[in-house]
């Protein structure tokens, strides 16, 4: 009677959690397992020649965009990031909205702290000054990107609130172009630099997208539609 006692509670838990991340949990949980399969398949060498083929293509850009992905590459330093992350924090404070302040936080700087412990699992070396143009070569570990994965923390969040506070339409439309075309642009100089594989731009996405997805389900489960009408945990 109680090992089937434990798993008719387990069983309406799992339909609780269900109904209350409906879509935020499918696409944190899948971001995440397509994150595991790029790395394993990056470690064992399956990887390569979608790099090399990736990368022979962005490579014969060169010379006629460097201004541009310069500018991308740029802006999606931990400076910019931080900078655009911290005004909107201020922002956020100064119109009361402690809690979409608090998500910004956590979405952003925990994709932060989440890359760095990446890094360290996965000790990918960079390109190598073969693949460096204009740019050096950097010295810091590769995979994933760094500058990737910080642009798409940064921008899914923000989007993510501008849902949340009910910005008008075409304010979220611009931002959601503006927004991706920031994270494709710095992605892709990232590659146009030789700073990174195509595999670790790739990696830099799902990261972000698995950690973004998860915290937004955590804190706004009744954001998607069909997701539960339950209360809301509080901050």
């Amino acid at each position: 009677m109680r090992v089937s006692g434990a798993v008719y509670s387990l069983g309406v838990f799992l339909r609780r959690v269900w109904r209350r991340h409906r879509w935020s949990l499918p696409l944190s949980i899948g971001s995440a397992i397509s994150f595991a399969r790029l790395a394993a398949e990056m470690r064992e060498g399956e990887m390569d020649p979608f790099d090399l083929v990736m990368q022979r293509r962005i490579d014969s850009w060169r010379g006629s965009v460097d201004e541009l992905m310069m500018g991308f590459t740029r802006g999606g330093d931990i400076l910019p990031m931080t900078a655009v992350t911290a005004c909107s924090l201020a922002a956020l404070l100064v119109l009361r909205r402690r809690r979409e302040a608090t998500y910004l936080l956590i979405g952003a700087g925990g994709g932060l702290l989440l890359n760095t412990l990446l890094k360290a699992i996965f000790q990918r070396a960079r390109p190598g000054a073969a693949l460096a143009y204009v740019l050096p070569s950097p010295s810091s570990l590769s995979f994933p990107s760094g500058h990737t994965m910080g642009t798409t923390g940064v921008v899914g969040s923000l989007l993510v609130i501008l849902h949340v506070v009910r910005a008008p339409r075409p304010v979220q439309w611009a931002a959601i172009a503006v927004g991706g075309a920031t994270l494709v642009g710095v992605g892709l100089s990232r590659v146009y630099f030789g700073a990174h594989y195509p595999s670790d731009v790739a990696g830099g996405v799902l990261a972000a997208a698995a950690w973004v997805s998860a915290v937004t389900g955590w804190m706004y489960p009744r954001l998607l539609p069909g997701e539960d009408d339950a209360p809301r945990p509080a901050p």
